[in-house]
Protein backbone atom coordinates (compact mmCIF):
# COMPACT_ATOMS: atom_id res chain seq x y z
CA UNK A 1 0.00 0.00 0.00
CA UNK A 2 3.08 2.72 0.40
CA UNK A 3 4.44 1.59 -3.33
CA UNK A 4 0.61 1.84 -4.50
CA UNK A 5 -1.90 4.22 -2.36
CA UNK A 6 -4.02 4.62 -4.95
CA UNK A 7 -4.85 0.75 -5.38
CA UNK A 8 -6.99 -1.08 -2.58
CA UNK A 9 -6.83 -4.67 -1.14
CA UNK A 10 -9.96 -7.10 -1.01
CA UNK A 11 -9.78 -8.93 2.73
CA UNK A 12 -8.17 -11.76 1.32
CA UNK A 13 -5.24 -9.86 -0.20
CA UNK A 14 -5.85 -9.38 -4.02
CA UNK A 15 -5.54 -6.32 -6.09
CA UNK A 16 -8.07 -5.30 -9.17
CA UNK A 17 -5.68 -5.47 -11.43
CA UNK A 18 -1.86 -7.21 -11.08
CA UNK A 19 -0.21 -4.15 -12.70
CA UNK A 20 -0.56 -2.71 -9.09
CA UNK A 21 1.62 -5.43 -7.29
CA UNK A 22 4.88 -4.60 -9.68
CA UNK A 23 7.78 -2.84 -8.51
CA UNK A 24 9.47 0.33 -10.27
CA UNK A 25 11.86 -1.59 -12.76
CA UNK A 26 9.32 -4.54 -13.87
CA UNK A 27 8.23 -3.91 -17.01
CA UNK A 28 5.61 -6.27 -18.69
CA UNK A 29 7.86 -7.36 -21.61
CA UNK A 30 10.37 -8.89 -19.27
CA UNK A 31 7.92 -11.68 -18.02
CA UNK A 32 4.28 -11.47 -19.52
CA UNK A 33 4.68 -13.55 -22.61
CA UNK A 34 6.17 -16.29 -19.82
CA UNK A 35 3.26 -16.27 -17.33
CA UNK A 36 0.43 -16.37 -20.18
CA UNK A 37 2.37 -19.82 -21.39
CA UNK A 38 2.23 -21.17 -17.77
CA UNK A 39 -0.40 -23.47 -16.32
CA UNK A 40 -2.77 -21.58 -13.86
CA UNK A 41 -3.98 -18.32 -15.75
CA UNK A 42 -1.19 -16.67 -12.71
CA UNK A 43 -2.24 -13.04 -13.75
CA UNK A 44 -5.40 -13.25 -13.26
CA UNK A 45 -5.38 -15.12 -10.58
CA UNK A 46 -2.77 -15.83 -7.98
CA UNK A 47 -0.44 -13.13 -9.27
CA UNK A 48 -2.88 -10.06 -8.03
CA UNK A 49 -1.99 -11.02 -4.46
CA UNK A 50 0.30 -9.08 -2.51
CA UNK A 51 1.53 -12.40 -1.18
CA UNK A 52 2.04 -14.21 -3.96
CA UNK A 53 4.80 -16.13 -4.69
CA UNK A 54 5.09 -16.13 -8.55
CA UNK A 55 4.80 -11.95 -7.76
CA UNK A 56 7.54 -12.33 -5.97
CA UNK A 57 9.86 -14.26 -8.03
CA UNK A 58 8.69 -11.30 -10.86
CA UNK A 59 9.59 -8.72 -9.17
CA UNK A 60 13.10 -10.29 -7.81
CA UNK A 61 14.11 -11.15 -11.45
CA UNK A 62 12.58 -9.77 -13.79
CA UNK A 63 14.50 -6.34 -14.37
CA UNK A 64 17.13 -9.10 -15.38
CA UNK A 65 15.76 -10.02 -18.31
CA UNK A 66 17.11 -7.44 -20.22
CA UNK A 67 20.21 -6.91 -18.31
CA UNK A 68 20.89 -10.54 -18.01
CA UNK A 69 25.24 -9.93 -17.49
CA UNK A 70 24.41 -8.16 -14.35
CA UNK A 71 22.80 -11.30 -12.57
CA UNK A 72 25.42 -13.30 -10.88
CA UNK A 73 23.92 -16.25 -8.11
CA UNK A 74 25.87 -18.28 -5.30
CA UNK A 75 26.41 -21.15 -7.61
CA UNK A 76 27.96 -19.11 -10.49
CA UNK A 77 26.92 -16.19 -13.22
CA UNK A 78 27.33 -16.13 -17.07
CA UNK A 79 23.63 -16.90 -17.68
CA UNK A 80 22.42 -15.89 -20.84
CA UNK A 81 18.45 -16.62 -20.79
CA UNK A 82 15.79 -16.30 -17.90
CA UNK A 83 12.60 -17.98 -18.08
CA UNK A 84 9.28 -17.58 -15.85
CA UNK A 85 7.12 -20.24 -15.26
CA UNK A 86 9.16 -22.71 -17.33
CA UNK A 87 7.77 -26.22 -17.81
CA UNK A 88 10.16 -28.88 -17.01
CA UNK A 89 8.13 -32.42 -17.78
CA UNK A 90 8.98 -35.30 -15.79
CA UNK A 91 7.98 -38.12 -18.48
CA UNK A 92 5.13 -39.36 -16.98
CA UNK A 93 2.25 -40.24 -19.27
CA UNK A 94 -0.58 -38.18 -18.68
CA UNK A 95 0.68 -36.03 -16.21
CA UNK A 96 1.34 -31.95 -16.11
CA UNK A 97 5.05 -30.86 -16.59
CA UNK A 98 6.10 -28.98 -13.41
CA UNK A 99 6.22 -25.41 -13.76
CA UNK A 100 9.42 -24.04 -12.31
CA UNK A 101 8.62 -19.84 -11.20
CA UNK A 102 12.46 -19.31 -12.31
CA UNK A 103 15.37 -20.94 -14.95
CA UNK A 104 18.26 -19.68 -15.67
CA UNK A 105 20.86 -20.83 -17.93
CA UNK A 106 23.95 -20.20 -19.39
CA UNK A 107 27.56 -21.84 -20.60
CA UNK A 108 27.93 -23.17 -17.10
CA UNK A 109 24.83 -24.83 -16.55
CA UNK A 110 21.15 -24.60 -15.16
CA UNK A 111 19.69 -23.46 -12.17
CA UNK A 112 15.86 -23.87 -11.80
CA UNK A 113 14.30 -21.59 -8.82
CA UNK A 114 11.08 -22.24 -6.84
CA UNK A 115 9.90 -19.24 -5.16
CA UNK A 116 8.19 -19.47 -1.72
CA UNK A 117 6.66 -16.40 -0.04
CA UNK A 118 4.01 -17.37 2.65
CA UNK A 119 3.75 -21.04 1.48
CA UNK A 120 5.97 -22.65 3.83
CA UNK A 121 4.31 -21.43 6.82
CA UNK A 122 1.15 -24.00 6.35
CA UNK A 123 1.58 -27.18 6.74
CA UNK A 124 2.05 -29.61 4.05
CA UNK A 125 1.77 -33.51 3.55
CA UNK A 126 3.78 -35.33 1.15
CA UNK A 127 1.67 -37.09 -1.96
CA UNK A 128 3.09 -39.06 -5.40
CA UNK A 129 0.87 -40.57 -7.61
CA UNK A 130 1.95 -44.18 -8.08
CA UNK A 131 2.96 -43.27 -11.59
CA UNK A 132 6.88 -41.66 -9.88
CA UNK A 133 7.49 -45.11 -9.01
CA UNK A 134 5.94 -47.12 -11.91
CA UNK A 135 7.40 -44.94 -14.66
CA UNK A 136 10.39 -43.54 -13.64
CA UNK A 137 12.97 -45.91 -14.57
CA UNK A 138 15.76 -44.25 -15.92
CA UNK A 139 18.67 -42.87 -13.63
CA UNK A 140 16.64 -40.69 -11.27
CA UNK A 141 15.71 -44.15 -9.99
CA UNK A 142 18.85 -44.07 -8.20
CA UNK A 143 19.07 -40.63 -7.12
CA UNK A 144 18.60 -39.24 -3.39
CA UNK A 145 15.15 -37.63 -4.55
CA UNK A 146 13.80 -41.23 -5.38
CA UNK A 147 14.77 -42.86 -2.05
CA UNK A 148 13.59 -39.82 -0.65
CA UNK A 149 10.26 -40.08 -2.52
CA UNK A 150 9.76 -43.67 -1.40
CA UNK A 151 10.41 -42.42 1.80
CA UNK A 152 7.59 -39.64 2.08
CA UNK A 153 5.36 -41.86 -0.12
CA UNK A 154 5.10 -44.23 3.14
CA UNK A 155 5.42 -41.59 6.25
CA UNK A 156 3.94 -38.35 4.07
CA UNK A 157 4.41 -36.31 7.76
CA UNK A 158 8.08 -35.79 7.71
CA UNK A 159 8.20 -32.33 6.91
CA UNK A 160 5.65 -29.78 8.48
CA UNK A 161 6.47 -26.72 6.33
CA UNK A 162 8.58 -27.99 3.53
CA UNK A 163 6.49 -28.86 0.19
CA UNK A 164 9.43 -31.95 0.00
CA UNK A 165 7.03 -33.63 -2.18
CA UNK A 166 7.25 -30.52 -5.27
CA UNK A 167 10.87 -30.06 -4.85
CA UNK A 168 11.05 -33.92 -5.18
CA UNK A 169 8.83 -33.38 -8.73
CA UNK A 170 10.80 -30.31 -9.64
CA UNK A 171 14.35 -32.42 -9.48
CA UNK A 172 12.70 -35.08 -11.78
CA UNK A 173 11.63 -32.60 -14.09
CA UNK A 174 14.63 -30.88 -13.96
CA UNK A 175 16.82 -33.77 -14.67
CA UNK A 176 14.70 -35.28 -17.56
CA UNK A 177 14.85 -31.64 -19.03
CA UNK A 178 18.58 -30.90 -18.89
CA UNK A 179 20.31 -34.09 -18.74
CA UNK A 180 23.51 -33.91 -20.01
CA UNK A 181 24.14 -29.96 -18.12
CA UNK A 182 25.04 -29.28 -14.23
CA UNK A 183 21.55 -28.39 -13.39
CA UNK A 184 20.57 -26.93 -9.54
CA UNK A 185 17.41 -26.85 -8.05
CA UNK A 186 17.20 -23.59 -6.12
CA UNK A 187 14.56 -23.24 -3.64
CA UNK A 188 14.24 -19.31 -3.42
CA UNK A 189 12.04 -18.60 0.25
CA UNK A 190 10.68 -15.55 1.89
CA UNK A 191 11.56 -14.36 5.38
CA UNK A 192 10.23 -11.43 7.63
CA UNK A 193 13.02 -8.61 8.63
CA UNK A 194 12.80 -10.32 12.42
CA UNK A 195 12.55 -14.26 11.50
CA UNK A 196 13.06 -15.06 15.04
CA UNK A 197 9.74 -13.79 15.52
CA UNK A 198 7.79 -17.03 15.11
CA UNK A 199 9.18 -20.86 15.29
CA UNK A 200 7.94 -21.47 12.12
CA UNK A 201 10.87 -20.33 10.50
CA UNK A 202 13.77 -21.80 12.01
CA UNK A 203 11.52 -25.25 12.14
CA UNK A 204 11.73 -24.77 8.41
CA UNK A 205 14.97 -24.02 8.28
CA UNK A 206 15.83 -27.14 10.09
CA UNK A 207 13.53 -29.50 7.50
CA UNK A 208 15.55 -27.64 4.40
CA UNK A 209 18.92 -28.84 6.27
CA UNK A 210 17.27 -32.21 6.89
CA UNK A 211 16.32 -32.61 3.42
CA UNK A 212 19.27 -31.45 1.93
CA UNK A 213 21.42 -33.87 3.44
CA UNK A 214 18.61 -36.76 2.36
CA UNK A 215 19.71 -35.88 -1.47
CA UNK A 216 23.23 -34.74 -1.27
CA UNK A 217 24.98 -36.18 -3.96
CA UNK A 218 21.88 -36.42 -6.54
CA UNK A 219 21.33 -34.49 -9.65
CA UNK A 220 19.92 -31.66 -9.52
CA UNK A 221 22.19 -30.33 -7.21
CA UNK A 222 19.89 -28.68 -4.14
CA UNK A 223 20.78 -25.58 -3.16
CA UNK A 224 18.64 -23.28 -0.75
CA UNK A 225 18.42 -19.63 0.71
CA UNK A 226 16.12 -16.57 1.77
CA UNK A 227 15.16 -14.22 -0.46
CA UNK A 228 17.04 -11.05 1.85
CA UNK A 229 20.37 -13.43 2.14
CA UNK A 230 19.98 -13.50 -1.84
CA UNK A 231 19.76 -9.58 -1.78
CA UNK A 232 22.63 -9.63 0.57
CA UNK A 233 25.04 -11.21 -1.69
CA UNK A 234 23.83 -9.28 -4.74
CA UNK A 235 24.63 -5.83 -2.44
CA UNK A 236 28.27 -7.45 -2.09
CA UNK A 237 28.86 -8.23 -5.54
CA UNK A 238 29.35 -3.85 -6.40
CA UNK A 239 26.10 -4.16 -8.34
CA UNK A 240 25.66 -1.64 -10.98
CA UNK A 241 23.28 1.59 -10.05
CA UNK A 242 20.20 -0.05 -11.29
CA UNK A 243 20.58 -2.76 -9.68
CA UNK A 244 20.77 -1.08 -5.80
CA UNK A 245 17.82 0.89 -7.20
CA UNK A 246 16.26 -2.58 -7.82
CA UNK A 247 17.63 -3.71 -3.68
CA UNK A 248 16.16 -0.76 -1.99
CA UNK A 249 12.73 -1.36 -3.88
CA UNK A 250 13.11 -5.35 -2.91
CA UNK A 251 13.45 -4.74 0.67
CA UNK A 252 11.08 -1.89 0.83
CA UNK A 253 8.07 -4.35 -0.56
CA UNK A 254 8.95 -7.38 0.98
CA UNK A 255 11.41 -6.29 4.11
CA UNK A 256 8.17 -6.74 6.62
CA UNK A 257 8.99 -7.24 9.96
CA UNK A 258 6.35 -9.19 12.07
Amino acid sequence: MRQHPDTSLDPKGYVADFHDTLLPQVTLEDFEADLSSGDGNELENKFRAAHSSSGLAVNCFAPFRSRIADLAMPMGAGFDDLRFERKCPTGLRGGRAPNLDVVLSGPGGVVGIESKLTEHLSAHQAEFSPAYEEQIRDARRDQGYFREMLRLRDRPDQYTWLDAAQLIKHAFGLARTFPDRPVTLFYLFWEPANPGAGPEFAAHRDEIDEFRSRVAGSSPAFEAMSYPELWCFWQDTEPADWLVRHLSDLHARYGVTL
